[in-house]
């Protein structure tokens, strides 16, 4: 890298969180990515990168979860989405419904995720940084789009009184909410599914009493729950409606072609009632081999379905041994917007390839879902984890064995739950934690490869220094910009070998990039 890299991270347009998205226009498609590429070229060309490797998302339901706010206080129940242009029309009102909404809200989700063990800052972190990378889908962005209502509300009260008014009597700005009946970006049968509930929970007042959100989390496998957020005590009036929901919801197109009855989920303060499971089986295909993938109501999991696919088969395909580099070119440029940019690409990082013995760290890996394809590709893999649920899931995940999949066969992992900071200084003093036993003796482990998947904020500093220990290093990021600031430290030391963009948010700003960095 020359010395022009940082002014290069500085000076580019930052890529921004958009505003919520409830109409599209599929044929900007190809437009809207190709503005997105051309601000991430002009963004790493002082690093010299290798030929970029695209790979497109379905212009159209594509989003596998989304989660509405409801709104039932004007006549029949609808969906809604906050705005973060708000009107100036309906600034004031906006403001002023988030600010009391928002601390009831919050709190209960607070506790409800206290009460799973979902509150560890790690992975809290990364829900919360998807969230803003996506806002027009997410829980987390429809709560942050009313908490700035709110500081505007509370503002406004503090300039000139109880009616909210600002300095200049102006009304307080907030964002606006957008009534949702259809969603392009979610998937057709998220789209499905929310006709069904609104239906039902319209003629069901124990579905609807003081129902205040609804979450969709569909797969490409079919399989789905849907999970109902109430400011009340769940009973068993409310489960037998719950059961009727459930069969209406078995009867759509989609779950009913799938053979699958989706699960239905009720939530309250300290309660929690699921029908049947509170989880759903995905099957991802990653280099000709279909994985299941048991992912969690509440726990993080990627939103695009095929894109994953694509960036599972690209990271699979980056570390493979090096006599297999060449070999795989094909298989990289899979998806690929430009073929050729693939087995430029595939060819560039033969001299980089992964040795046959070689072992992989993970920190942070979720529910298994980069873990377990490229196991293969490994004598042994190391991971970590903090989140409980998410440890249950990636250790069902390597063990599953369901006669409707094929099985993942995962045998030469070993996962850890503990923080990835506290791992690696136990790996650099070759010290001892109850929660490693098991693991081979430091001197036995080869590990020469790093995979790291963080948050929009990026590695801190403790990171990054560990990445230059490694001799290769598989960087997924959710954030262009940190990745870049990162790279600065870590372009001395190493050199990209592969590069790759995955359209995961089309009709955004946002953009997931993949690097793959070998020694110099």
């Amino acid at each position: 890298m020359n010395g022009h890299a940082a002014e290069a991270c500085a000076e580019t347009p930052a890529f921004t969180t958009p505003v919520s998205i409830t109409a599209i226009d599929a044929e900007d498609y190809d437009g809207q990515l190709d503005r997105k590429l051309t601000k991430l070229k002009q963004l790493f060309q002082e690093f010299d990168p290798p030929q970029l490797e695209v790979f497109t998302s379905p212009p159209t339901h594509y989003r596998m979860r989304s989660e509405f706010t409801v709104e039932q206080r004007d006549g029949p129940l609808h969906f809604v989405m906050f705005d973060k242009s708000p009107a100036e029309e309906t600034a004031a009102e906006a403001g002023q419904e988030a600010a009391a909404a928002l601390e009831q809200e919050q709190g209960e989700g607070k506790e409800l995720e206290q009460e799973e063990g979902e509150g560890e800052p790690e992975r809290a972190a990364e829900q919360q940084a998807e969230a803003q990378a996506d806002a027009s889908t997410s829980a987390a962005a429809a709560a942050e789009a009313p908490a700035a209502a709110a500081v505007a509300a509370a503002d406004g009260k503090k300039g000139k009184g109880k009616k909210g008014k600002g300095k200049k009597g102006g009304k307080p700005k907030g964002p606006r909410r957008v009534r949702v009946d259809t969603f392009p970006v979610a998937t057709k049968q998220v789209n499905e599914l929310m006709a069904v509930v609104r239906e039902e929970a319209d003629k069901t007042p124990e579905l609807r009493q003081r129902l205040f959100q609804v979450n969709f989390h569909t797969t490409l496998a079919g399989d789905a729950m849907v999970t109902l957020l109430y400011h009340r005590k769940l009973g068993p009036e409310w489960q037998a409606a719950a059961e009727r929901l459930r069969d209406a919801l078995a009867a759509t197109p989609t779950a009913a072609a799938a053979g699958v009855r989706p699960h239905v989920i009720g939530r309250s303060r300290k309660q929690k009632i699921a029908l049947d499971a509170d989880f759903v089986l995905e099957r991802l295909t990653v280099g000709g081999r279909t994985f299941v993938q048991k992912q969690v109501e509440g726990s993080f999991s990627q939103p695009n379905g095929h894109v994953c696919q694509h960036m599972l088969t690209w990271a699979q395909d980056v570390t493979k041994p090096a006599a297999a580099s060449e070999g795989s070119a094909a298989a990289a440029a899979e998806g690929s917007v430009a073929a050729e940019e693939g087995k430029e690409a595939a060819a560039a990082a033969a001299g980089g390839g992964v040795g046959p013995e070689d072992d992989l760290l993970e920190l942070y890996c979720g529910n298994g879902n980069f873990t377990i394809p490229l196991s293969a590709n490994f004598r042994r893999v190391v991971a970590t984890e903090v989140a409980k649920s998410s440890v249950e899931a990636a250790r069902y995940n390597m063990e599953v064995r369901q006669h409707a999949f094929n099985a993942n066969g995962v045998s030469n992992v070993f996962l850890a739950r503990m923080a990835s900071e506290e791992f690696a200084v136990t790996m650099r003093e070759r010290g001892s934690r109850r929660r490693l036993e098991g693991l081979e003796g430091w001197e036995a482990l080869r590990l020469r490869t790093i995979l790291v998947d963080p948050p929009r904020a990026g590695l801190d500093d403790f990171t990054v220094e560990l990445l230059k220990e490694f001799d290769r290093i598989v960087y997924i990021s959710c954030n262009p910009d940190t990745l870049c600031a990162n790279l600065k430290a870590i372009a001395p030391t190493h050199r990209i070998a592969r590069f790759a963009a995955f359209d995961q948010f089309p009709y955004t700003h946002h953009l997931e990039c993949g690097v793959y960095l070998v020694r110099r």
